[in-house]
């Protein structure tokens, strides 16, 4: 009887261990994922502005 609540007891701390690891790893995905979002977000923003330094010197130099 001592030994099945003792396994029970084992068994039921290694659950906790591995549901402890996959809330770390989901969390670091979703935070690996933002971070990819907030990158991609900032190239298009820094394209974006490139263009429009372009298009101002264009203007500015056909006047």
């Amino acid at each position: 009887m001592a030994n099945k609540v003792k396994q029970d007891m084992k068994d039921q701390g290694q659950r906790m261990a591995d549901g402890m690891d996959r809330m770390a790893d989901d969390a670091k995905r979703d935070m690996d994922r933002l971070g990819d979002g907030m990158k991609r977000e900032a190239q298009q923003a820094r394209s974006e502005i490139k263009g429009m330094n372009q298009e101002m010197k264009d203007k500015l130099q056909h006047h």
